[in-house]
């Protein structure tokens, strides 16, 4: 009897085993029929408008159909229909349909369908709908349009009211980097208003623009073009590096871009990067990032990144903030990180803060401490600011932050301000300074 009931077990899990393969079998039959018949439609160029998943809906309809069940997402996929509804009916539905999965859908299928003849089209739709400058939408049909048309793409909106040459130029640069490359190069370092010419923007933005798009393609290449700009003297280089941290970050998260940052060549671009990653490494796990950073934080390019993770950790923890940073080798990060950290902590508890900074002896990072908490502590306290600024030991920090807390004193309460400029000893050109900055803003 045991022997039976084993034989049988055996067969009837190996039947089910057949059904399930069979079943997996049949599933990818069908998505590879579909995606030969959705490639053979591109390649002509044909924009069909038909519904982009009719047999996933068929499948659904099929698998619930023998539960009796529909859920709430295939009965509003099922209810939606793509065929008739043109190009302005779906750019209408993308930005202002009440329900956002079927806007997403609509959208979805607009770029899915899109090509060099009937981009335009499209974006006339969009803008008919009222289409936003700050609407993903926007940003993203952009992109689509560089990625098909390339220079057209750009050269056409030159020419028109409502432009995006940034993600333009970004989509032609993680598609064709070399040509897009190559255009940017050949224009002026602003483009103004001129005949025909209705944009007006900085050469810097749709550099950026260029490196995000190399960034989506290759890191490696991105990084390559940021370096061979800052071989050839350019100096706004670390904002374009930034660039491409950034899409690491998005990419791999703060740790997998700290690690991808620790390889590249020690210099100003490694710095940029690393200061870019460590806002935000710090702001979601700051003892962590300290533990990232403090391999690099006797090195001037690690200033920025350390003062970050110095400053977004005092927010939680300013106590051991300052410890740390105390820790660290002597340099300008450790100074930039006391300024920054004292900077935040006066903010929150100036008591503890002045206690701190009581208990420590003169030195080079006390005075960078005092400077943090001094500068930040004028906009409550300008008085007590200039008492804790007058005990910096080091005569040019000293005169540069009372003038900072000058300022905050000038701007919060003029009067007074112009009593103590008096009997300050600042320079006739810092007094001058400070006096005119109101004019200024």
């Amino acid at each position: 009897m045991r022997v039976l009931i084993l034989t049988h077990g055996f067969w009837a899990i190996a039947m089910i085993t057949a059904f399930f393969v069979g079943m997996g079998w049949q599933r990818s039959a069908t998505a590879d029929r579909q995606n030969s018949e959705t490639q053979n439609q591109a390649s002509r160029g044909q924009f069909t408008l038909s519904a982009p998943s009719e047999t996933g809906m068929t499948r659904t309809k099929s698998n619930r159909a023998d539960s009796g069940e529909s859920g709430p997402i295939p009965k509003l996929i099922q209810g939606t229909s793509f065929i008739e509804m043109g190009i302005e009916g779906l750019a209408a539905m993308s930005l202002k349909d009440p329900n956002q999965l079927k806007r997403r859908l609509a959208f979805s299928h607009l770029l899915s369908e899109m090509t060099s003849e009937n981009a335009a089209q499209i974006r006339e739709g969009l803008i008919a709908a009222g289409v936003s400058n700050r609407d993903s939408e926007w940003r993203d049909f952009n992109y689509a349009w560089g990625t098909i048309a390339g220079e057209a793409a750009f050269s056409g909106s030159l020419t028109m009211e409502k432009v995006d040459l940034y993600s333009v130029i970004s989509g032609w640069a993680s598609i064709d980097p070399t040509n897009a490359i190559e255009f940017l190069d050949q224009l002026p370092e602003k483009l103004a208003h001129g005949p025909g010419n209705k944009v007006k923007t900085d050469r810097l933005d749709l550099e950026k623009g260029v490196v995000a798009g190399l960034a989506d393609r290759n890191r490696d290449e991105a990084t390559k073009y940021v370096s061979k700009l800052l071989a050839e003297g350019r100096t706004d280089t670390s904002r374009l590096m930034e660039t491409v941290a950034n899409e690491v970050i998005r990419q791999e998260g703060s740790i997998g871009a700290s690690n991808w940052a620790a390889t590249l060549k020690d210099g100003p671009l490694k710095g940029s990067a690393m200061g870019e990653i460590a806002e935000g490494y710090a702001r979601t796990d700051p003892a962590s990032a300290a533990s990232w950073i403090e391999e690099f934080a006797a090195q001037d390019y690690a200033t920025r990144a350390v003062a970050e993770v110095g400053k977004k950790w005092a927010e939680r923890e300013p106590l051991a903030a300052v410890s740390w940073l105390e820790k660290l080798p002597e340099g300008q990060g450790q100074k930039a990180g006391l300024n920054s950290a004292f900077g935040d902590w006066e903010d929150r508890d100036p008591i503890a803060a002045g206690n701190y900074l009581l208990s420590m002896p003169n030195s080079p990072k006390r005075d960078s401490a005092i400077r943090g908490f001094a500068e930040g502590y004028a906009w409550q306290d300008p008085k007590t600011a200039i008492a804790w600024a007058k005990d910096i030991q080091d005569p040019t920090i000293r005169n540069e932050s009372l003038k900072k807390v000058g300022f905050a004193y000038y701007r919060r309460k003029p009067e007074e301000a112009k009593t103590w400029l008096a009997e300050s000893g600042l320079s006739s050109e810092a007094k001058a300074d400070i006096l005119n900055s109101q004019r200024r803003r």
